[in-house]
């Protein structure tokens, strides 16, 4: 008789990710976050849906935050410029990308004045024709 564990497909997929080549220093594999605690659980009580938050939740929701964030900058900076990230980028990866949705409301595309002023006297020309 051996003395080998039987394999189920789970343990041979958990064995597969473990192998999975993921650089010591990744954001995937850091147990510390970098946005602050405090801020993020305050964020989160402010929703009237949550009671309470445990470290886990927090943790959690923190980290994955974060790698949103990193996820976001990395379209932008493909974009527009290697070497920094401006509101235009962002606002265009933002409008094009189907999954981001809904950040259009939160980062919408810049327009001048002069433009913002003409939409709003053709809009009000249409609900003056309207009625």
């Amino acid at each position: 008789m051996s003395d080998e564990t039987p394999t189920t497909p789970v343990s041979s997929a958990l064995k597969a990710v473990s192998n999975t080549p993921v650089a010591t220093n990744s954001p995937l594999r850091s147990k510390d976050v970098l946005l602050p605690l405090a801020r993020v659980k305050t964020i989160m009580k402010s929703s009237p849906d949550v009671d309470n938050i445990g470290q886990e939740s927090l943790f959690l929701v923190t980290k994955a935050t974060e790698l949103f964030i990193m996820y976001l900058t990395k379209l932008s900076q493909r974009h527009g410029n290697d070497q920094e990230v401006t509101y235009t980028d962002l606002a265009s990866v933002v409008q094009k990308k189907d999954s981001m949705e809904f950040l259009h409301d939160i980062v919408p595309k810049k327009i001048k004045y002069s433009e913002y002023c003409k939409l709003v006297a053709d809009h009000k020309d249409e609900e003056d024709e309207l009625f």
